[in-house]
């Protein structure tokens, strides 16, 4: 704590509330719960022996459901592949422990497990953290001797000063007075572009005046991509369309041109037609390096006319089922909404228990009537509500003719290839909207109802943020996550008998990194690596390629000597004996092969010389300590090469042993304080710290 005078005063000592370190280290999390600070580890993983090790300090214990609640949500937001996690766990006989450097302790909280057989916890020797059934919890679980996991450290705020953390962010080395928004960095994308749709109206679709209201003439179009990146200096920025496959032969932009406005990272597109459709993605450059967005796509949305032909007549037996296709082909447009008329344009088709329109376009009867008798005309129109106008076309009139008959009572029948799931021309994307169908025929009128199917083949019912439309015929999941992936039964019923059929939903999942790039501040000689990770993570789905300042590397254009520094394996980057011209933006891309979605993760290496300073950690001038506590004083100055420290006292070198201890990191602990130990303690690159005593009362 800081008092009135001049030099700064921190007290120490077991039974104080004043602590030398406040914060958690970088890449750690804080709980405020615990004032403790928590690290998850994904690469390098490790096996249950050496796990501790690489902590530097104990695995995760868990002795409170706030702490349990507080885990669980970070496990939730940052390991998307659920994999199982080390913890400190350990079972001895019929008890389990958590094992800490001060010795084993019995689980004070014991409500984290997930339901698993009684036989699993008497014979499993690991607790790890894991994911079953859409949460997660602890599981019994054997650590082979060469199985490698993740793990979860964890460690006291008041005992970081022993944690070693080797980052240095890219404000390394540079005066302390800088202004975060004045610190000179390449640039990185906080904005990235969207795919973009167009329309256009021709006169066909107008007709002579005008269409939904509005004219011609005022149905002009602007398409807007847009990128924003942080740096300084301020980026410059160029838009790229690819030409092939390969970013490596995009061609840019030209702002110039009359149809073309570039103001900062947006480009603006008046009246694009079909020739500007294809894909993008822009480039923001300055001194220190270039970064290269996401790709993004630039579709036309054209609505394919009807083919003009008579349509083949629909001859249906009262009280049976009907079936009007739609007998629209649309080459250019996925997503598309339609509906039915009867007669004219002005009598829409309203859908009931007997009657339902499909997202495939197709009008199903469960059972028709003589009224249902007459001429139907489908109507297709574009989904993009983002559009000014929706692009709409109208077919020719389907005659339904009834023939009159007596119904007879009959067991249901699913139509085939029902349950659907739409959209059908791809998966649903993570985030979106998905719909499943499911249509019937039968006599009562089915009634439905909905189950998902877990791996047992047990039903359960819908997760609650499911909605069911349309007599239960329509199931819509909001807002598509991992969890929702799986398996759905239909069930359709009448008085005769129940039938069911079941589909699979599958989602979309563009690449996400669970290891992204750190920015890195490396001496020079030394080796640069860096290592990526995205999910999902299977090498059959997943590319990895690595970029520098926004050009592609390939191995057979390096030299010779590039080749002898640089190492390429898969998503690990490493560079040998770097120098101050590898600086410069770098970025990971992982490429979904699946779907060809990329993404990237970017960082900054920079390469430096510093003489050793305490510019911005100086250290504190007087310490205070009760006999008997401990006290820590902390060494970090910046310098490139890194600085090697060594403590003096009294202008005497310290020797470390028994209450005196040096960290890795060159921070000094004491312990056990007695009044012998009061006096100057410095290192060689500064004026040192002095540690006066303070008796206990007595």
């Amino acid at each position: 704590m800081k008092n009135d005078k001049a030099d700064d005063y921190y007290y120490f000592g077991w039974n104080n509330n004043y602590l030398l370190f406040k914060e958690c280290p970088y890449g750690w999390e804080e709980f405020i719960g615990t004032a403790s600070c928590y690290r998850f580890v994904r690469y390098p993983k490790a096996n249950s022996v050496n796990a501790a090790g690489l902590c530097q300090t104990d695995l995760l214990s868990v002795e409170s459901l706030p702490e349990h609640l507080f885990i669980q949500n970070l496990l939730n937001t940052n390991d998307p592949s659920t994999q199982n996690w080390i913890t400190s766990g350990r079972r001895n006989g019929p008890f389990w422990q958590w094992i800490k450097s001060t010795g084993p302790i019995n689980l004070q909280y014991d409500q984290g497990w997930l339901p698993q057989t009684t036989q699993d916890q008497q014979i499993r020797s690991n607790l790890v953290y894991g994911y079953q059934r859409s949460q997660w919890g602890w599981l019994p679980y054997d650590i082979a001797p060469m199985e490698n996991l993740p793990f979860i450290c964890e460690v006291p705020i008041r005992d970081t000063y022993g944690v070693t953390t080797n980052y240095r962010g890219i404000e390394y080395g540079l005066p302390s007075n800088i202004e975060q928004r004045f610190i000179p960095r390449a640039p990185k994308f906080h904005e990235q572009p969207q795919d973009q749709e167009f329309g256009r109206i021709d006169q066909i679709t107008l007709g002579v005046g005008s269409t939904f209201g509005v004219s011609k003439s005022s149905l002009a179009v602007v398409v807007t991509l847009t990128c924003r990146a942080d740096a300084y200096p301020v980026a410059d920025y160029f838009w790229f369309r690819m030409i092939g496959g390969s970013i490596s032969e995009a061609v840019l932009v030209n702002p110039h041109e009359s149809r073309y406005f570039q103001h900062g990272g947006n480009l603006m597109i008046n009246n694009p037609t079909s020739d500007d459709s294809g894909t993008y993605f822009c480039k923001a450059s300055n001194f220190f390096g270039t970064a290269i967005s996401n790709r993004v796509y630039l579709r036309e949305i054209i609505v394919d006319q009807f083919e003009k032909r008579e349509r083949p007549r629909v001859i249906a037996d009262g009280h049976r089922d009907a079936i009007i296709d739609c007998l629209y082909k649309n080459t250019n447009t996925r997503d598309l909404s339609y509906a039915w008329f009867k007669g004219g344009i002005s009598q829409k088709v309203q859908q009931t228990a007997e009657r339902f329109i499909s997202q495939n376009g197709n009008l199903y009867f469960s059972r028709v009537t003589d009224g249902d008798s007459g001429k139907y005309i489908c109507a297709v129109q574009v989904k993009n509500t983002r559009l000014r106008y929706l692009p709409s076309q109208t077919s020719e009139g389907t005659e339904l003719d009834v023939r009159s008959t007596f119904g007879q009572e009959r067991s249901p029948r699913i139509y085939p290839s029902f349950p659907q799931v739409f959209p059908t021309s791809r998966l649903p994307k993570l985030g979106e909207n998905a719909s499943l169908e499911c249509i019937a025929e039968g006599y009562p009128v089915p009634v439905y109802r909905w189950y998902r199917e877990d791996e047992s083949n047990s039903f359960n019912p819908l997760q609650s943020k499911a909605i069911l439309l349309n007599f239960n015929r329509e199931l819509i999941i909001p807002n598509l996550q991992r969890d929702d992936m799986g398996s759905y039964r239909c069930e359709a019923s009448n008085i005769r008998s129940v039938v069911h059929h079941s589909v699979t939903l599958q989602i979309q999942i563009d690449p996400v990194f669970v290891v992204p790039l750190d920015d890195q501040v490396l001496d020079i000689g030394t080796v640069l690596s860096w290592y990526c990770e995205a999910y999902p993570n299977d090498a059959n789905q997943i590319r990895y390629s690595w970029f520098i300042n926004g050009t592609e590397i390939f191995w057979e254009r390096l030299t010779l000597a590039q080749r002898q520094r640089l190492t390429i394996t898969n998503n690990l980057l490493m560079i040998n004996n770097v120098q101050p011209y590898d600086n410069g933006i770098y970025q990971c891309a992982a490429t979904n092969t699946q779907n060809n979605v990329q993404r990237f993760s970017t960082a900054e290496l920079r390469v430096i010389i510093l003489a050793p300073t305490f510019g911005k950690n100086a250290m504190v001038s007087t310490l205070r300590s009760t006999v008997g506590g401990l006290v820590t004083i902390v060494c970090n100055p910046e310098g490139a090469p890194r600085p090697q420290i060594q403590w003096f006292r009294n202008n005497i070198p310290l020797n470390t042993g028994g209450t005196v201890q040096i960290f890795p990191n060159g921070n000094l602990a004491i312990t056990n304080i007695q009044l012998m130990d009061a006096g100057k303690n410095n290192n060689e690159y500064y004026r040192g710290s002095k540690l006066v005593e303070k008796l206990n009362n007595r």
